[in-house]
């Protein structure tokens, strides 16, 4: 791959062309799984492939190829979103519905009778919708491109650790989506799996499967998280202490300000198990 780069790099038109049909393998099932639009996956991985081949030469180190690849990609998504300020919906009819339907005829060891199977499908794919782009985007390259912590980092021009909050907080609102629908969260792992057969293209004969060693966003990324979601509270509850305190009732600030760190250690804690 790198020789191949180099050479696409040097002026070679087939070298070039070979690296177009290679990344276009990518970056197709990449964008679709972010937009769940084939119309729109199109433009934007042809939009893409244009810039690739007009500032290949501006790619420092080759070895970093796909992480660039995939930040222009993102790049030319959030250009079309903020340019026409579209509301992105999700739509089942936009999925692979043939790959879908036989899928969910066969017998599986995931538990799952045929009727919760397809119910687990729909809902998947409404809770991904639902995400943030930003969480969605983690969610793809981890699960779905297999990419470390290291180079989703890259990718989204941030440090390891906040990569790995991200995820885990994209994580856990699938979670607490499908436990709305009354799925437990055992069944993240299929109910990835089922969003990732259904957004594979329809030409592509890959196995799409997600590694449970993929979940796991570590035991501080969850400390992170839920600390970081709980300082907006923790503020609010010293406010109310120097209220407190404003009325000479110091006693009670104190009281109170307490009762708020000891809530955030127990949440931490509460999430950090689930984690």
């Amino acid at each position: 791959m790198t020789g191949l780069i180099e050479q696409a790099r040097q002026g070679d038109q087939d070298s070039m062309g070979q690296l177009a049909e290679i990344a276009e393998a990518r970056l197709l099932p990449y964008l679709y799984r972010l937009t769940l639009n084939y119309d729109l996956t199109q433009e934007l991985c042809q939009q893409t492939l244009a810039k690739m081949i007009q500032s290949l030469n501006e790619l420092e180190q080759i070895e970093r190829f796909w992480a660039w690849l995939y930040r222009s990609a993102m790049g030319q998504l959030q250009h079309h979103y903020r340019d026409l300020r579209r509301q992105h919906l999700t739509e089942m009819a936009a999925l692979n519905k043939a790959r879908f339907c036989e899928y969910v005829e066969q017998d599986h060891a995931d538990g799952l009778s045929h009727l919760e199977r397809t119910e687990l499908a729909h809902i998947v794919v409404e809770a991904i919708g639902q995400l943030h782009l930003t969480y969605r985007n983690v969610l793809v390259l981890r699960c779905y491109e297999n990419l470390s912590y290291a180079d989703i980092a890259e990718q989204i021009g941030c440090k390891d650790l906040h990569a790995k909050v991200l995820f885990y907080r994209a994580k856990k609102s699938l979670k607490k989506y499908l436990a709305r629908q009354g799925f437990g969260q055992e069944t993240l792992l299929t109910a990835l799996g089922l969003f990732g057969l259904m957004t594979v293209p329809v030409k592509s004969t890959t196995a799409w499967t997600v590694k449970a060693t993929a979940l796991n966003a570590g035991y501080l990324a969850a400390v992170t998280a839920t600390v970081a979601s709980r300082v907006g509270v923790l503020f609010l509850t010293a406010i109310t202490g120097l209220i407190a305190i404003i009325l000479e009732n110091p006693g009670a600030a104190i009281g109170i300000i307490c009762l708020g760190f000891v809530g955030l250690i127990m949440t931490a804690c509460m999430d950090l198990f689930k984690a």
